[in-house]
């Protein structure tokens, strides 16, 4: 075999490994659709409440406005970093404190995270679904931990609604596929 044929076939072998890594998941396909959708309505519930209500709380034992979507970036950043792949890194909340920030930055904050964890879903090996990692004394699969993530999103997403409607403020249409 001479170089120029060797050289084909190494290229042609490469690719086609690439090309098996790079399959999508129908499952993962789905997900991130409604990832997307999620973080629309996110960032439409974001830009619902004005800037000076973004320290309202409607108790003393709650988190503020601000702090909710503090809370969801910083999830978003460990359920899907440390346990979806398995990195096991730190819960980093004081990281993600909401003081100091105006309603721009915390945005911003929310859309890298929600951005962050897009890619790192998409460019994952389809295998990381079935591959286990611990919750406290639970283990449990990538796709638990993706659907563990998007449940607390819509938990939080909720509270959303009613800090908005506590202050006169009709939240945004509900985005299909979330």
């Amino acid at each position: 075999m001479n170089r120029n044929s060797l050289a084909f076939f190494m290229t042609a072998f490469c690719l086609m490994a690439l090309s098996v890594h790079a399959q999508s998941d129908p499952f993962v396909e789905e997900f991130l659709e409604r990832w997307d959708g999620s973080k629309r309505y996110l960032v439409a519930m974001a830009d619902a409440m004005p800037a000076e209500r973004y320290d309202f709380r409607p108790s003393e034992e709650e988190m503020t406005f601000a702090e909710q979507l503090m809370h969801i970036a910083v999830t978003v950043e460990w359920h899907i970093a440390s346990r979806f792949e398995g990195l096991n890194t730190p819960y980093r909340v004081k990281e993600y404190q909401a003081a100091g920030l105006d309603k721009e930055a915390i945005k911003a904050v929310l859309v890298r995270e929600m951005d962050k964890a897009a890619e790192r879903i998409r460019n994952a090996d389809p295998a990381r679904l079935s591959e286990t990692n611990s919750y406290g004394e639970l283990q449990r699969t990538g796709r638990q931990f993706l659907l563990l993530a998007a449940d607390h999103i819509a938990h939080h997403r909720g509270q959303l609604v009613v800090y908005l409607r506590m202050n006169a403020i009709k939240p945004p249409n509900y985005i299909l596929y979330q």
